[in-house]
C-alpha cells in the first residue's frame, strides 16, 4: 500500500531527459539510512525537498526502493535553500553568482517575483537580457509542470503521463487542458478516451461538454473495431451505447453524429438501417474495391508469361495434382488469383511452383506474409527469401508511413502473400498502394481460420464477391496420411467428432483429459518438463495457446506460472503486475514503427540495464531497446492467444481448452488452434468442451462494406 514519505535529495544517479525516469538517493524523515527513490522525477535536483507517495519494493539487484507514485516539492524558505535551489542548474543561466544576486536583492521573495514579475529581474546589474528571458523561461517551465503535477496526481494520473503532456504543449499545457482535454487522444502516445476524460473531470469539464461526447463516441467507435473487428456501426446502437457510456442523453449523442457526418469525419450508409463507419474506414474499403478493378481491368499491361510448365515441374521434382496445376496456371497468367486450402492441401508446394514457372519466364517475385514466423515459415518451405508485409513495404519510422505508395510501387513482376485470413483491411490497402498494374497479386491462404486480429475480413469477403479467379483446394497432399492433427483439423472443420487414440510416443495428437484449471495448468507444466530436452522453456517452436487472458487457466496466469516454473533468472524490471526476468519469451503487443517491431513479433529478454532501467529484447538477432514507458508494448508469451498465434506454425503446441473458456469456444478458433501444430499437438481438456467448440460454428459475419464497395466498382467499370 502507498505511503507518504518527505525526502531531501541527495545525489542523482540517474536521469533521462527523454523519458523523465530518474533514480536518486534521499534522506527520508525518519530513516537512519539514505533510500533509493525510482520512477518519473521531472525537476528534481540535489538539495530539493520532496513529499512522495510511494510503494516500498525490493529489486532483485538493487535492493530495497521506494517506487514514486507522485510527488511535489517542497520550496525552500531560507535564502541558502533558495540559493542553492535556482542554482542546482534546473534554471538554465543561473549559475551560484547570479542566485546570489537575485536573493540579495529580493530575499525569500525570490520565487513570488520570479513567478509573477519576472520584468524585475532588469533591477539586478549583470544579468543581460537574453539571460533574464532564459531564467523567466525556465521558472515559469518548472512552476507550470509542478502545477500540472499537483493538479493531475489526485485524479490518478501519474507524473509519467504528466511529463508527455508538458513535453506536447509546454507552457500551454494548463490552458489547453482547461479547453479541451481530449485533444490529447491524437496528440500523445498512450493516452486514450478514459485517461483524457478522467483529466477532463480533473478539469472540471461538463459531462454534456461537446467535446467530451464527440470524443466518446469516436472511441466506443473504434473500440467495437479492434475489439469485433467491425469497420462499421449501426447509428441507433453508437448512440446508445454512447451515452450509457458517458452518462449523458441519446440525443445529445445521436446530435453529435449529425454533426461528425456533416464534418465528415464519419460517413452514413444505408443498408437498410443507418450505419455509420469512420472516413478513414470508408476511404480505405472504397481505395480497395477501386485499385483491384483497376488491377483486374489492365490484364493488358502484364507481361505474359510463356513457359514449359511440364518441363519446370519435372526440373524442381514437382508431381502436382490438376487443382495444383490449376492454382499455378491462373496464378501466372491472371493479375489476381485466389488459392484457399486447409492443412495439407500443398498450398506451399504450390507457391515453390509459381515461383519457379515465374522466374524461368523473367519474371521478378517478392514473397511476404503478415507475421515474421509465417515469413520464415514459407521461405524455409519455398527456398526463396521471404519477409513481413511491413518490411516488403519499408517503413519510415519518421511518418509511420511506407515507402513503398501509388508513387514509388514495388519494382516486381509479382507479389505472392502467403497466409492471408492474418491481413486486416488496414494492411491491405497499404500493400494495394505499392502494387503496379504491371505487377500480379498471387494471395493464398485458408478461409476457415479465424480472420485477421485487425478490423476487416479481406479474404472471405474477396472470396464471396465472386470477382477474382479463386481456386480452393480440397485435398490432402500431405507425405503422412496417418496424421492425426490434419485429420481432426478436417474433422473439427466439417462438425465431425476427434479422431481419438491411446497414448504413444508417435502419436502426434494427444489428448489429455482434465477436471479443473488446476490440474490443467499441472498438466502444461509437466509435458514443457517432459520435453524440456527437445524444446528449450523459451523456444520459438513450441506454445502454449488459450483463448481467454482472464481465469485460473487464462494466458494470464499460465504466463506466469511457467515464467515461476521454468525460468530460474532473478525478476530485473516490473510492469504493472507483469515481472520479466532475463531469458523471458515475450511478445510485442502493437505496431512500434520507430523501432521496426510489429504486433505479435515474438522475441526472448536478452539484458537488463539497471541504470537507465532499459529491456533489450532480441528478436530473432535484431536487438532492440525499450524504456520503462514502453513496457506496456510488451507481454510474456509462453502462452498466447490463438489469435496471436495466426500465421505461425510450431513443432509442438499445447492447446488448453477448459469449460471456462465458453465464451471463446468455437470450431473456427479450434480448427485455427489445431492447425498451428506441425508435428504434436497436446489438447488439455474434456469432452464436453470439446465437443461444444465443435457444435458452435460461428463464421466470423464481420460487419464490412467491402462486398458493397467491390460490386460498386466493378459494374462501374
Amino acid at each position: 500500500m502507498a505511503a507518504l514519505y518527505k525526502a531531501r535529495i541527495t545525489r542523482k544517479v540517474f536521469y533521462s531527459e527523454e523519458s523523465g525516469f530518474g533514480v536518486f538517493k534521499a534522506s527520508v524523515k525518519g530513516r537512519r539510512e539514505a533510500a533509493t527513490l525510482v520512477g518519473i522525477l521531472v525537476d528534481v535536483n540535489e538539495g530539493d525537498f520532496l513529499e512522495i507517495t510511494g510503494d516500498e519494493v525490493v529489486h532483485p539487484r538493487f535492493g530495497d526502493q521506494i517506487k514514486v507514485i507522485g510527488y511535489k516539492a517542497i520550496l525552500p524558505e531560507d535564502k541558502e535553500g533558495i540559493v542553492n535551489y535556482l542554482s542546482s542548474g534546473r534554471i538554465k543561466g543561473i549559475g551560484k553568482k547570479s542566485a546570489e544576486k537575485i536573493v540579495n536583492a529580493f530575499g525569500t521573495d525570490t520565487f513570488d517575483i520570479l513567478e509573477h514579475h519576472p520584468e524585475r529581474l532588469s533591477e539586478i546589474k549583470g544579468i543581460k537580457k537574453d539571460i533574464r528571458e532564459e531564467i523567466k523561461k525556465s521558472f515559469q517551465d518548472n512552476h507550470r509542470i509542478r502545477d500540472l503535477t499537483v493538479k493531475l496526481s489526485p485524479y490518478g494520473i501519474g507524473p509519467e503521463t504528466t511529463f508527455k503532456i508538458f513535453k506536447e504543449f509546454g507552457e500551454a499545457s494548463l490552458e489547453i487542458l482547461q479547453v479541451n482535454p481530449f485533444i490529447l487522444i491524437d496528440r500523445i502516445r498512450g493516452i486514450g478516451f478514459r485517461i483524457a476524460d478522467t483529466i477532463a473531470r480533473a478539469f472540471g469539464l461538463e459531462r454534456d461538454d461537446p467535446h467530451r461526447i464527440r470524443a466518446g463516441t469516436l472511441f466506443l467507435l473504434e473500440q467495437v473495431e479492434q475489439r469485433n473487428g467491425d469497420m462499421y456501426m449501426e447509428e441507433t446502437d453508437l448512440a446508445e451505447r454512447s451515452a450509457t457510456l458517458l452518462d449523458v442523453d441519446p440525443k445529445a449523442v445521436l446530435e453529435t453524429i449529425e454533426h461528425l457526418v456533416e464534418r465528415n469525419d464519419l460517413v452514413r450508409e444505408i443498408i437498410p438501417e443507418k450505419v455509420v463507419m469512420s472516413y478513414r474506414n470508408y476511404a480505405i474499403e472504397k481505395s480497395i474495391a477501386q485499385k483491384l478493378s483497376f488491377l483486374s481491368r489492365e490484364e493488358s499491361g502484364l507481361p505474359e508469361v510463356v513457359v514449359d510448365f511440364a518441363d519446370i515441374f519435372a526440373k524442381i521434382s514437382l508431381e502436382l495434382s490438376d487443382d495444383q496445376k490449376g492454382a499455378v496456371f491462373s496464378a501466372v497468367r491472371n493479375p489476381i488469383t485466389i488459392i484457399t486450402g486447409g492443412p495439407g492441401t500443398g498450398k506451399t508446394t504450390i507457391i515453390r511452383a509459381i515461383i519457379e514457372c515465374l522466374k524461368a519466364a523473367g519474371q521478378s517475385v517478392s514473397i511476404a506474409a503478415p507475421t515474421g514466423r509465417a515469413a520464415k515459415r514459407v521461405e524455409e518451405a519455398s527456398a526463396y527469401k521471404a519477409s513481413t508485409i511491413h518490411r516488403l513495404l519499408k517503413v519510415d519510422p519518421q511518418t509511420r508511413s511506407f515507402l513503398h505508395n501509388e508513387g514509388n510501387p514495388l519494382p516486381v513482376n509479382a507479389v505472392i502473400v502467403d497466409e492471408f485470413s492474418m491481413v486486416d483491411s488496414f494492411l491491405f490497402h497499404a500493400l494495394l498502394k505499392a502494387i503496379s498494374r504491371h505487377t500480379r497479386l498471387i494471395i493464398i491462404g485458408d478461409k476457415d481460420q479465424l480472420p485477421s486480429v485487425g478490423p476487416g475480413n479481406v479474404l472471405r469477403d474477396l472470396i464471396h464477391s465472386d470477382y477474382f479467379h479463386t481456386i480452393f483446394l480440397k485435398r490432402n497432399f500431405r507425405q503422412d496420411e496417418n496424421s492425426l492433427i490434419i485429420d481432426n483439423a478436417y474433422r473439427i472443420n466439417t462438425g465431425e467428432n476427434l479422431a481419438l487414440k491411446p497414448y504413444s510416443r508417435e502419436l502426434d495428437f494427444v489428448f489429455i483429459k482434465v477436471a479443473g484449471d488446476e490440474e490443467a495448468r499441472e498438466k502444461v507444466c509437466r509435458i514443457i518438463d517432459y520435453y524440456k530436452h527437445d524444446f528449450l522453456f523459451n523456444s520459438p517452436d513450441y506454445q502454449v495457446l488459450v483463448p481467454m487472458y482472464r481465469g485460473q487457466s487464462g494466458i494470464d496466469q499460465l504466463n506466469q506460472v511457467i515464467q515461476a516454473r521454468f525460468n530460474p533468472a532473478p525478476l530485473i524490471t516490473l510492469k504493472e503486475k507483469v515481472a520479466f526476468k532475463r531469458g523471458d519469451k515475450v511478445m510485442q503487443l502493437k505496431n512500434n514503427y520507430e523501432k521496426v517491431i510489429f504486433n505479435g513479433e515474438q522475441g526472448v529478454v536478452a539484458a537488463f540495464d539497471p541504470q537507465g532501467n532499459i529491456l533489450h529484447i532480441d528478436f530473432d538477432g535484431y536487438i532492440v531497446e525499450y524504456s520503462p514507458d514502453e513496457l506496456d508494448e510488451l507481454t510474456l508469451s509462453y502462452a498466447v492467444s490463438v489469435h496471436k498465434s495466426q500465421g505461425s506454425e510450431y513443432g509442438m503446441v499445447i492447446l488448453v481448452l477448459l469449460p471456462g473458456h465458453a465464451i471463446m469456444l468455437n470450431r473456427e478458433l479450434f480448427y485455427t488452434a489445431v492447425t498451428r501444430a506441425k508435428k504434436r499437438l497436446f489438447l488439455v481438456s474434456d469432452i464436453a468442451t470439446i465437443q461444444r467448440a465443435i457444435a458452435n460454428s460461428a463464421p466470423a459475419e464481420r460487419k464490412t462494406l467491402l462486398h458493397r464497395r467491390l460490386q460498386e466498382a466493378f459494374t462501374s467499370s
